[in-house]
């Protein structure tokens, strides 16, 4: 059940066991997601019992026979809710954990399953720090449970969060709610980054989690160098600038690294030096931050991040490429524009499903010297006369990534 080292995900943990609220009764918010797992991701012990009885909570129940704690895959039994509306189970990780998805089942044979659920998480348990699992909209992914072939499935989550607990919300059913449940995912987190105050998504101080806790970085010596590896750790292709922020030492948060000096190749900010000593000061009381630029790139429909139907952002809008003249050559360019060394294919004919609003840049002639696919020829004064049925597409290159193209914020 191990999933890519490019998976997206999220992690989990409850403070205290929380009093049932239904997903419109929650105060949702939003905080960065991350690209790249820190490690090769498998199960995190539901069936084991790595996780104790005490750490699976739930809205409620239907019997003491089909308790929180029976939603183990090896339990015997299943997690039943009653009634079936706004209902959630949710489990502690006890420390800020990886999750990259979660296998699931119901009682196929009986018609009693998960059809479609969403995915909240938090730091702490609080009603007003739970964020939704979202697409670029801001609207909660609805993920495809179970489907009545008696089958487990397995759902990869399209990003990477760092969180402490994992709240699972089912919104279809067929006949019961009845849930079998294992979490996907990994512990090692050491060199992962976030982004705090600023909007917390494109701009924020950056914090780096390191020996059970989030640090911040002093901003001696902070330029664009190092800034583009965090905004690329995030799933930004791009960076707007490296900021020195205010630093209040009533906030409480240690300094773990100063006179970071990358090189710009690092994958990760943790494997560039700093300055070593036990306790590190900031004499400036600033703080190093960054400001990312929004992706205006993306790749949708595909089983993984590296395929999709190509959709970029221009006049305000989402759109797709016409698949006029479309080859490998246009495809690479897509390809090394989202940090994959090049493309294996290009697809036409909305191989990967029709996308939705305009679609931009009919008879694309890329020479594959550009860096992005908008610095391509294409007939600029002719009517777009291509409809969805002619969306273009890529398959790229699964090894020599620098950074995942999954990461997606919204335009104003």
């Amino acid at each position: 059940m191990a999933s890519s080292a490019f998976q997206k995900i999220l992690v989990i943990i409850a403070l205290v066991a929380l009093s049932a609220h239904s997903l419109e009764e929650e105060q949702v918010v939003q905080r960065p997601l991350l690209s790249e797992s820190p490690c090769t991701s498998e199960p995190l012990g539901m069936e084991s019992g790595a996780i104790p009885d005490s750490a699976i909570t739930a809205s409620s129940v239907y019997a003491s026979s089909y308790v929180p704690t029976k939603v183990r895959p090896n339990s015997g039994s299943y997690w039943v809710p009653k009634p079936n509306e706004n209902q959630w189970i949710q489990v502690d990780l006890s420390i800020h954990t990886a999750v990259t998805g979660v296998v699931m089942n119901g009682v196929s044979s009986g018609g009693n399953y998960i059809r479609t659920f969403t995915v909240l998480y938090s730091e702490s348990g609080r009603s007003d720090d739970w964020a939704k699992l979202a697409d670029v909209e801001g609207n909660a992914i609805q993920f495809a449970g179970n489907n009545g072939s008696r089958q487990q499935v397995t759902v990869t989550f399209p990003v990477i969060v760092v969180a402490r607990i994992l709240r699972l919300l089912p919104t279809s059913w067929s006949g019961n709610i009845f849930l079998n449940l294992e979490l996907l995912g990994c512990r090692g987190l050491d060199g992962m980054v976030r982004l705090v105050d600023g909007d917390r998504l494109l701009s924020g101080r950056v914090e780096i989690y390191h020996d059970d806790t989030w640090g911040a970085i002093c901003d001696n010596g902070w330029d664009m160098k190092e800034a583009s590896i965090v905004c690329h750790m995030l799933g930004f292709l791009e960076t707007e600038e490296a900021t020195a922020v205010s630093f209040e030492e009533s906030e409480e948060v240690p300094i773990v690294m100063n006179r970071v000096s990358c090189k710009g190749t690092e994958k990760r900010l943790a494997d560039c030096p700093f300055l070593c000593t036990g306790t590190q000061q900031c004499n400036s009381s600033r703080a190093a931050g960054v400001t990312c630029k929004p992706n205006v790139i993306r790749l949708v429909g595909g089983s993984n991040h590296t395929s999709g139907r190509v959709e970029i952002y221009q006049a305000y809008k989402w759109g797709t490429l016409c698949d006029t003249d479309w080859d490998v050559t246009d495809a690479n360019v897509v390809c090394r524009q989202l940090g994959f060394s090049g493309a294996e294919e290009a697809k036409s004919g909305a191989h990967f499903g029709q996308g939705e609003g305009p679609v931009f840049m009919n008879g694309l002639a890329c020479d594959g010297s550009e860096s992005k696919i908008t610095d391509c020829p294409s007939f600029c004064w002719e009517d777009i006369r291509c409809n969805h049925t002619h969306d273009a597409g890529v398959v790229c290159r699964q090894g020599d990534v620098e950074y995942d193209s999954r990461r997606e914020i919204s335009h104003p």
